[in-house]
């Protein structure tokens, strides 16, 4: 049986982001965090499992994906959330990379 992977592999095209960022990347979807970060898949088992201790990335399609661990193995997770086709959102994430001085 293969050994899990213990670190995430972070792609070259993903920028990390702060909390703030994802808030505002968020707007008024932001109530539903919670939904995003409950609704993870692991082998573990355990029913009530949550991501935890998650770091925040945006890729080049304006999706964000969030890693961290899960809260019932603590093994690696992730939760990715497709939201590069909401309207405006590039304008925002575009915003969000000269901030942070990254360009493709």
């Amino acid at each position: 049986m293969p050994k899990k992977r213990t670190e995430h592999s972070i792609p070259k095209d993903e920028i990390e982001i702060e909390p703030l960022n994802l808030r505002l990347l968020f707007a008024d979807d932001w109530k539903n965090i919670n939904i995003f970060l409950n609704s993870i898949f692991c082998d573990c088992g355990i029913e009530q499992r949550k991501l935890i201790n998650y770091r925040s990335y945006l890729n080049k399609l304006n999706d964000v994906v969030l890693r961290g661990k899960c809260s019932g193995c603590n093994s690696i997770a992730a939760r990715y959330i497709e939201t590069g086709e909401r309207k405006g959102i590039e304008v925002l994430a575009n915003r969000i990379r000269r901030v942070l001085d990254i360009q493709y």
